[in-house]
């Protein structure tokens, strides 16, 4: 009787062991496959992806590396809903809120977006994208006239980030917040990162130089005509993304560069390439900022 019992306690370590271990496995493997996709190699990604979509079936990274590599917005905004909605307890749920909070704010609907964001300024004061997505929730309360929400929203993260300078929409009028200090709160030069909805038409043009402050922008055309690029530019920017136009001389002619927003990561750029693909049909690429 105590050999059946020890027999039947080695064997439940051994499968507590097993599953242990390819737990730890996958979450490696993941890691490897993001940073494949971060790195850009993409056709690699696309084939360890396949792979691992058999190995592991339903796991939040996986599904996770899908959506960012995945061609349809649309497709890749339902993988992300199902991460928030059934993984909302793994590490990959934060980056899917920002990524839902900037697709719905893209598509113009503010209020969807700002549940998003909220979950994410809220539960994951840590991430990396933490002030872009305050920014971005202010300005989607602002477009959609939820003033009395944005001011207590914004009282909300002043609690929650006491130490942190925002930007904070001009729109805002400061003297509704009693009582807090304002110093830090003084409107900030327009951001060049993410997908604010700020207009950079035409300043870079005859500078030659852009003065980034993340690591890749897109590039979403190339025109001899500043008049064609600048119908372009109007277009990204009238869906809510920043965009600048860079001078650049080849062979005697002055082309003229269309640059999407100012990105941390080829990631975080290729997951706006494929918004702006899904909104407008343009292509777009990373490029590295020197």
């Amino acid at each position: 009787m105590r050999m059946g019992k020890t027999r039947l306690i080695k064997s439940s370590l051994l499968v507590i062991l097993f599953i242990g271990s390819i737990s730890s496995t996958s979450a490696q493997d993941v890691d490897g496959l993001l940073s494949l996709i971060q790195l850009g190699k993409i056709d690699s990604a696309k084939a360890i992806l396949a792979d691992m979509s058999y190995e592991y079936p339903g796991h939040p990274g996986v599904r996770y590396a899908r959506a960012i590599i995945q061609d349809d917005a649309l497709v890749a905004a339902g993988i992300y809903k199902d991460i928030a909605r059934n993984h909302s307890d793994s590490k990959y749920a934060p980056s899917a809120y920002m990524h839902l909070g900037e697709y719905y704010y893209a598509q113009g609907l503010y209020i969807q977006s700002r549940q998003f964001f909220s979950r994410l300024i809220r539960f994951h004061p840590n991430h990396p994208d933490i002030v872009n997505a305050v920014n971005l929730s202010l300005r989607a309360g602002i477009a959609a006239r939820q003033m009395d929400s944005v001011y207590i929203d914004l009282a909300n993260i002043l609690d929650l980030y006491p130490n942190v300078a925002f930007d904070i929409p001009e729109e805002l009028d400061l003297t509704r917040l009693p009582g807090r200090k304002t110093d830090r709160l003084a409107p900030s030069p327009p951001p060049t990162r993410g997908v604010a909805p700020i207009r950079g038409l035409g300043q870079d043009v005859g500078g030659g130089n852009i003065e980034p402050k993340g690591h890749f922008s897109l590039q979403a055309g190339a025109f001899g005509s500043y008049d064609n690029a600048r119908r372009l530019a109007d277009q990204i920017e009238s869906i809510g993304y920043s965009a600048s136009i860079k001078e650049r001389s080849t062979n005697g002619k002055t082309l003229y560069l269309i640059m999407v927003g100012d990105y941390p990561s080829k990631t975080a750029a290729l997951s706006v390439a494929d918004m702006l693909d899904a909104a407008l049909g343009i292509p777009s690429f990373p490029v590295a900022n020197n």
